[in-house]
């Protein structure tokens, strides 16, 4: 005889992992856009002092 409880643990178990796994990937999602960002300030930081100190002797004394 089909246990209807079973059925429903069933479904509600496979819901709640899909809701622990897309938490974990938004999680992921946000550390790579904080990464992301970063890198590219420092990037766009680096540019500019090369612009301003082509040799970087001063930025080396400091």
């Amino acid at each position: 005889m089909h246990d209807p409880d079973a059925s429903y643990r069933l479904i509600s178990d496979n819901a709640r992992r899909l809701a622990e796994e897309h938490a974990r990937l938004r999680e992921a999602a946000a550390v790579r856009s904080k990464h992301s960002r970063t890198g590219l300030l420092a990037h766009y930081l680096r540019r500019l002092a090369d612009q301003i100190d082509p040799g970087g002797q001063t930025r080396r004394t400091l």
